[in-house]
């Protein structure tokens, strides 16, 4: 886990799209001719959202509790349940295809063989 993920629960990537946006919306406000107290109020609510964001991530992190590394191997082992599953499915289907192989041939013999009304089997 990098520093910044550690510290700041934000990856390097995030914080770079957060400031960006930040300093977007500040060279918007600047060259509109807005008023010069628009520039610190912008910066103070994109440290809030920061703070915000911050907060939630920790929160996520702290409750996952699992490093990266962790957190792949709990993937893969989801993953590998899952190919069973299907690996399990894909049996009941073949062998309800066999079944259904059988009952098409049990019908289609009963079809070729018909028997008459009042006829007795010996």
């Amino acid at each position: 886990m990098s520093w910044l993920r550690r510290n700041l629960g934000l990856d390097g990537f995030d914080l770079i799209i957060h400031v960006g946006v930040t300093v977007m919306l500040m060279v918007m406000v600047a060259m509109s001719g807005g008023p010069d107290e628009m520039l610190p109020f912008t910066a103070g609510v994109s440290l809030v959202v920061l703070g915000i964001r911050r907060s939630l991530a920790l929160r996520n992190d702290a409750r996952r509790g699992l490093t990266s590394s962790e957190m792949a191997a709990e993937r893969i082992g989801e993953l590998e349940q899952r190919v069973a599953e299907l690996e399990a499915a894909s049996v009941q289907v073949a062998e309800l295809e066999e079944r259904l192989d059988f009952a098409e041939r049990l019908l289609a013999r009963q079809v070729a063989e018909p028997r008459g009304i009042g006829r007795g089997e010996s």
